[in-house]
């Protein structure tokens, strides 16, 4: 795809093409492309040459995707992902529940449990399944805590009390198993600091949870998730000083671990997010942007959250109908508000406002506290098209 269209790859190239997507990042020699292009033939390498030629001339300004490395052979150069089926056994993730927070009014015990299931979604990704709130609130309140563990029919529940006040807070957590309402486990966590208690109480449901880890490359050690988590919370504030600190928070993570992928998709947001809001150049904001998310493809190719994030950066490159692709790929993601976020302003860039419009109302939905989602709400609403102009140009 080029500028939402089509570009036909002829069948040689097309072949030659996808060896080298293959084998992204190392050199695939001459012999072997010449085999596996050419099968059962005697081609010449001025075959090869040619064909590398035509994929060059494609490719336009993006010809050194493709690399001569003298004497072996072919290498492309960018980050390449998979789009493939989904995995099934991602589909058996374990369900969990977060329940609102006992000793707490009821206003600030929900704003406690989205901020806690939001977390560990980002966290976890896809493979752990935690029950939207919406739906938690659905099965209808009650104090009693076996029997709200019954009807949600959750495979772990995470139930959870205040105590004290001001600095000297803790929350006394419980992991239930659905099962039978069997307690996992039970621990008092500082509170004092919310962004550690989230990284502690994280951490727990990693211990406890069989099979669990964070999105990507593994977390390199506990004050790496602290980072991080500290991170989401100031990016969720969706301010100019907000969006600052994130990205000194995430540039934190990464000094003490860069092969963690999650922080790379915290700078994307902090860099799209300086677009959202005016701040700065939004065309080298988006560059950076892409430079952060291409970082944590290579670390972890299947992403989701990388995926759906370089899905808007290629539609305000001008790729709409390329977006689009991705875009489907990515709804296949238990975060389905983040998804539903990126794709309303994938569409309200390319001037499809009904649409986007009711995407970003159906991601309010799911998440009804997300700043930047009220934020995308009023520009679609108010639809200042000096914005596009801008991002276009």
């Amino acid at each position: 795809m080029r500028d939402g269209q089509g570009v036909h790859v002829p069948p040689k190239e097309l072949q030659v093409l996808r060896l080298l997507l293959s084998s992204a990042g190392t050199v695939v020699s001459k012999e072997y492309l010449l085999d596996h292009a050419w099968p059962r033939m005697d081609a010449a390498e001025e075959s090869l040459t040619r064909c590398i030629y035509a994929l060059r001339k494609l490719l336009k300004d993006n010809k050194d995707y493709i690399a001569t490395v003298y004497g072996q052979g072919y290498r492309f150069t960018e980050p390449v992902v998979e789009l493939d089926a989904p995995d099934p056994v991602k589909a058996m993730a374990p369900s969990l529940a977060v329940l609102p927070f006992r000793n707490l009014d009821e206003t600030a015990a929900l704003d406690l449990q989205d901020l806690v299931i939001r977390q560990l979604s980002t966290a976890f990704g896809e493979a752990l399944h935690v029950i939207p709130s919406g739906l938690i609130a659905g099965c209808g309140a009650s104090n009693d805590v076996r029997s709200q563990v019954q009807r949600l029919a959750a495979d772990y529940c995470l139930s959870g009390r205040s105590v004290g006040s001001g600095e000297q807070r803790y929350w006394s957590v419980e992991l239930i198993r659905g099962s039978d309402q069997a307690l996992l486990h039970g621990q008092t966590l500082d509170a004092g600091d919310p962004g550690e208690a989230l990284g502690a109480l994280t951490c727990l449901v990693a211990q406890r949870v069989s099979g669990l880890r964070p999105v990507g490359e593994r977390c390199g050690s506990y004050s790496v998730a602290v980072a991080y988590l500290r991170g989401l919370c100031s990016l969720q504030q969706y301010t100019a000083q907000s969006l600052d600190d994130a990205q000194v928070l995430f540039r934190q993570c990464l000094k003490l671990d860069a092969g963690y992928a999650p922080p790379w998709c915290g700078l994307t947001d902090v860099w799209l997010g300086q677009v959202m809001i005016g701040l700065g150049n939004p065309a080298a904001a988006i560059e950076q942007a892409h430079a952060t998310v291409s970082n944590a493809l290579a670390l972890d190719p299947g992403n989701l959250s990388a995926l759906t994030r370089l899905a808007l950066l290629t539609s305000l490159r001008g790729c709409d109908q390329a977006a689009e692709v991705l875009f489907r790929r990515c709804l296949l993601s238990a975060d389905r508000a983040d998804v539903l976020y990126f794709q309303a302003w994938h569409h309200w860039f390319w001037l499809r406002s009904e649409q986007a419009a009711r995407m970003i109302e159906q991601c309010l939905e799911h998440d009804p506290g997300c700043v930047r989602a009220r934020i995308l709400r009023e520009r679609i609403q108010a639809q200042p098209a000096w914005t596009h102009e801008r991002l276009l140009a």
